[in-house]
């Protein structure tokens, strides 16, 4: 019976891979469809408005003075901000799909690199691309800030994406031949380096990790290797970590250190949790094993690219803990408080990267050893036609598991989106704020009352403001909308 049940499987596979293929397009469909209903909030507003007193240019001497050092984000605050235009809808929209877009093109633009001479079709990398932007997402700890609260995108989501670009730089480095052209290559990705070094839960396990991997190769090669890379790595840290903004804005938000030692226990613990949940709920560890046959069949195609990045398996699997730890370090060591969700977004994406990475690295170096056999590594069949009957089920549950409130960490997006797309919330959220800003910019009231929002999308909403008028989310619109204080309604309490 089970023989004849796999015989019809393979029968139909070309219509089955068809099917999974589309199934990936539509489970990250919704995320660019929201994008027409996502509206600004919280720090979009302020900066706007401190946009507008400053100056572009102005602004960023004010921020790296008296709040912050990450001067990439600061662009996308100054020049890339639609509410400093006079958009709070379809420009905020349009921007947020196009930072999507990139997030998509960088992957397909990383797995070409990586992959030039496997044999794959324009076509084929796309949807490689697009499945890993659904690998990416699927699970992401909280979208809303991610890809819909433009002060986080710019902060956590470009600096992804730059750092995407970078790999695929250096791996088109590493495996060109010619060194009259590999310089340019290099002094590209340094660049690229240098503008990830605006983010400090991403800046410092990069500077580690390049310092690292360059100690690595300058030991195996006796000779000094990316010294290019470390130096615009170390001087972009520095130019962020020691912006006087930094303190200044601890001492506004009173935050203090708990000390080096309570940081660390802090640090272990957490990164524990995170790699409990993140492959406690499976989806990683199921696509990690069906793309084991996949792995091994790149690994014994000795001029790929991809094979020159994965010499040091274990180094590549300490790599992933040690990634994450150097990432949610900063935050418990400053404040002693958890990295917000955002920049557990951007430690997820590269937790998803580097298990890839260290998966594939064991795999070819077990199939490049002198007894290696040469049978084709794949799965039973029926444990194949399991694990992905599996995987559209879990597109049917919507579980939550919470360390604090607001840590979504195991929430399923897709469906979520689609939920939020179906059933009205997020084309409702879209009209109470359209007349939320009708009402703002015609009332003569200076003190004017609005109506709070009835059922906020979970996939959109990062916050809105209060009934406290002193609340700086609350200041801050109203100074937006030129009024002297804007509030809703009490009965926005617990909603």
């Amino acid at each position: 019976m089970e023989s004849y049940l796999l015989q019809g499987l393979a029968r139909f596979r070309p219509v089955l891979w068809q099917l999974g293929g589309w199934a990936i397009w539509l489970g990250i469909l919704p995320f660019f469809l929201l994008c027409w209903y996502a509206h600004p909030s919280a720090d979009d507003f302020l900066q706007a408005t401190d946009v507008s007193k400053h100056g572009h240019l102005g602004y960023f001497k004010y921020m790296y003075l008296n709040w912050t050092g990450r001067y990439t984000a600061m662009v996308g605050w100054s020049f890339l901000n639609p509410v400093s235009y006079g958009q709070t809808k379809a420009g905020y929209g349009l921007v947020c799909a196009l930072l999507m877009l990139l997030l998509l093109v960088a992957l397909v633009l990383l797995l070409r690199v990586l992959l030039r001479g496997a044999g794959f079709t324009p076509r084929q990398l796309w949807q490689a691309g697009a499945g890993a932007f659904l690998l990416l997402v699927y699970y992401l700890p909280n979208t809303a800030e991610y890809f819909y609260w433009l002060t986080a995108s710019y902060n956590y989501l470009l600096p992804a994406i730059l750092l995407l670009l970078a790999l695929a730089i250096l791996a088109t480095h590493t495996a060109q031949p010619q060194p009259a052209r590999r310089w340019p290559l290099l002094a590209t990705a340094a660049l690229l380096l240098l503008a990830v070094g605006c983010n400090e839960p991403l800046a410092l396990p990069v500077l580690l990790t390049v310092w690292a991997g360059a100690a690595v190769e300058s030991w195996r090669q006796r000779r000094l290797v990316g010294l290019a890379v470390v130096l615009a790595v170390s001087a972009g840290c520095a130019v962020s970590f020691l912006a006087p903004g930094n303190a200044g804005r601890m001492a506004v938000e009173h935050s203090a250190s708990p000390g080096i030692l309570k940081a660390i226990l802090g640090v272990i613990e957490f990164t524990v949790y995170c790699l409990v949940v993140w492959l406690g709920n499976g989806l990683l560890v199921v696509v990690t094993l069906l793309l084991v046959p996949v792995f091994a069949r790149l690994a014994k195609l000795p001029a790929l690219p991809l094979n020159h990045l994965v010499r040091h398996p274990l180094l590549l699997t300490l790599l992933v803990p040690a990634f994450l730890a150097a990432g949610l370090f900063p935050s418990l060591w400053a404040t002693g408080a958890l990295a917000p969700p955002r920049a557990l977004d951007l430690l997820y994406i590269c937790f998803i990267g580097s298990w890839m990475l260290a998966a594939y690295a064991w795999i070819a170096y077990f199939g490049q050893r002198p007894h290696a056999t040469t049978a084709p590594l794949r799965l039973p069949a029926f444990v194949r036609w399991t694990l992905l009957a599996w995987l559209p089920i879990t597109f049917l549950n919507d579980y939550n598991h919470r360390l604090l409130p607001g840590y979504r960490l195991s929430t399923n997006n897709s469906f979520t989106a689609y939920r939020d797309l179906l059933s009205g919330a997020a084309a409702r959220y879209d009209a109470e704020l359209t007349a939320r800003y009708r009402f703002l910019q015609t009332t003569p009231l200076a003190q004017p009352t609005v109506a709070p929002l009835t059922d906020p999308p979970l996939t959109l909403l990062f916050s809105d403001i209060t009934t406290n008028p002193t609340d700086w989310s609350n200041l801050a619109y109203a100074d937006f909308f030129k009024k002297k204080s804007i509030v809703t309604r009490p009965d926005s309490i617990g909603k």
